[in-house]
């Protein structure tokens, strides 16, 4: 997709904030309002969809789990079955670490903020580590005896 194609569906968008740039390898990035937790912007790119005419291909290029991998590994089968679950409920696809949704160019707004949500699930995957969990059960079981 160039960056007249994307400028193209842009405009329309229910929402400020949103912007596209080419990159020089001919894809085109968007700009959102939604950032990761260390102020780091999400990573969105909009592809020609294998699909054909009248979808777009919005992908992240690798970005979320390489982020998700300075602070967790998909090392377990568990882990690797939530990260599935994730993707599965969100709609959106994983091709070889590039997590992707291919969509409607008439929906092209709900279906970034569908990405975005999954890249978010994705990266704060590390939450949910085994002692995270833990302690929130002992806490929760410290308050039921409280009660």
């Amino acid at each position: 997709m160039n960056l007249k194609e994307a400028q193209t569906l842009l405009p329309n968008l229910p929402a400020t904030g949103f912007d596209v740039f080419e990159r020089e390898t001919g894809d085109c990035q968007v700009a959102l309002p939604i950032l990761h937790e260390d102020g780091d912007m999400l990573d969105v790119f909009l592809q020609d969809s294998p699909l054909g005419a009248g979808y777009v291909r919005i992908c992240d290029f690798g970005m979320a789990l390489m982020r998700l991998s300075y602070t967790y590994d998909l090392d377990t089968p568990t882990r690797q079955a939530i990260f599935r679950s994730i993707l599965h409920h969100s709609g959106v696809g994983n091709d070889d670490g590039s997590l992707y949704l291919d969509a409607p160019a008439e929906a092209l707004y709900p279906s970034i903020l569908q990405f975005a949500g999954c890249i978010q699930k994705v990266c704060n995957m590390r939450y949910w580590d085994r002692d995270a969990v833990r302690r929130a059960y002992q806490d929760d079981l410290q308050a039921e005896t409280a009660a």
